[in-house]
């Protein structure tokens, strides 16, 4: 999702919570620690609709799975539903669309977006955050 879609969707989160300026910019402040939607990058911007997707107050748009999934070689609905729980995981948005499961994509599976990736791009992007996965929970763990 773009930048100007996203400050959209926090103001209709605020329209619809009946916050003053003052209340809004509380929240953003203890959300991601800027008091303007200006000052965000577009990762806080993510995280700030997320946030109000997850309690109730905006709609979450159906992610868009490419139309030939299961076909040709494209990755199945499946595939695509844990690639993005995974991302979720490791504290991206769990969106198609999150810069960072973009940037991760293209470090991967060579591919300049997730909707491009055929199966064996999905399976290297899978991969990618499992390692990932581990990797936070090894450093996690105490040392005993």
């Amino acid at each position: 999702m773009n930048r100007p879609a996203l400050i959209k969707m926090i103001q209709l989160g605020r329209r619809r919570l009946g916050w003053d300026d003052d209340t809004y910019r509380d929240w953003m402040q203890k959300q991601v620690g800027k008091r303007s939607s200006t000052e965000c990058t577009d990762r806080e911007l993510s995280h700030l609709v997320t946030y109000l997707q997850d309690v109730g107050v905006v709609n979450k748009k159906p992610e868009r799975v490419p139309a030939s999934a299961g076909r040709q070689g494209r990755p199945t609905e499946k595939q695509w539903e844990y690639a993005l729980d995974l991302s979720k995981k490791v504290g991206m948005t769990g969106t198609m669309d999150d810069p960072s499961l973009v940037t991760l994509c293209r470090k991967v599976a060579k591919k300049d977006h997730p909707r491009f990736l055929d199966q064996k791009g999905i399976g290297s992007l899978i991969n990618a955050l499992q390692g990932w996965i581990k990797n936070n929970q090894k450093h996690e763990q105490p040392p005993g």
